[in-house]
């Protein structure tokens, strides 16, 4: 049992930095601004894949980021007046099934 923490680190922080291959891309660079709104990050990531409405006239847009052959989602919320509230590396879906969004 006390080996389990020698295995469990690197298997976290293996899932922490696979992230991070992603963190140059000008759409999540956008996102990251303390003051992205949703003009800002389309200018930099684009027509997003998709885009669905939130309560409140907010709204939720998916991007897939690509490195080389790999992918991941990456979603960015925003409120009424197209100021980002939130963003992950999940679908908006994703994010509204486990609360984050409501």
């Amino acid at each position: 049992m006390r080996y389990l923490m020698l295995f469990a680190i690197p298997l976290l922080s293996a899932c922490s930095f696979s992230f991070m291959q992603y963190d140059n891309l000008p759409v999540v660079n956008a996102t990251y601004s303390d003051h992205a709104t949703k003009a800002s990050v389309m200018a930099a990531g684009g027509k997003p894949d998709s885009q669905i409405n939130l309560g409140g006239n907010g709204s939720c847009l998916n991007y897939t980021l690509r490195n080389g052959s790999e992918s991941m989602p990456f979603y960015v919320a925003f409120d009424g007046s197209g100021k980002r509230i939130h963003y992950g590396y999940i679908t908006c879906q994703a994010a509204q099934q486990k609360g984050i969004l409501k």
